[in-house]
C-alpha cells in the first residue's frame, strides 16, 4: 500500500470539508465523511482526532443557529403581540 498517497488523499478530503464548512457552504454530505474519518482504529489517529474536532465546531456552530433562529422567532412574535 502506498501510504504516502493514502494520506494526503485524507488530507485533501479533509481539507476540501474544511474550507467548505468554514465557508458555510457546505452539505451532508461534507459533515458524514468528516463523522466517517472520525471514526478512530479505522483512520491513523491524528486523522481521526482533527475530524473529531471539526465535527464537534459544526454542531456546535448549528447548535448556535438553531438557538438565534429560535430567539428571532420569539422576538418577531412579541414585536406582532405588542403592536
Amino acid at each position: 500500500m502506498d501510504y504516502e498517497r493514502y494520506y494526503l488523499d485524507l488530507l485533501e478530503m479533509m481539507n476540501s470539508s474544511f474550507k467548505k464548512i468554514a465557508s458555510g457552504k457546505y452539505d451532508k454530505k461534507d459533515v458524514e465523511r468528516l463523522f466517517e474519518l472520525s471514526k478512530t482504529g479505522r483512520y491513523p489517529h491524528i486523522f481521526a482526532e482533527m475530524a473529531e474536532s471539526f465535527s464537534m465546531m459544526v454542531i456546535k456552530v448549528e447548535a448556535r443557529d438553531f438557538h438565534l433562529k429560535q430567539l428571532i422567532n420569539e422576538l418577531e412574535e412579541t414585536k406582532l403581540k405588542t403592536t
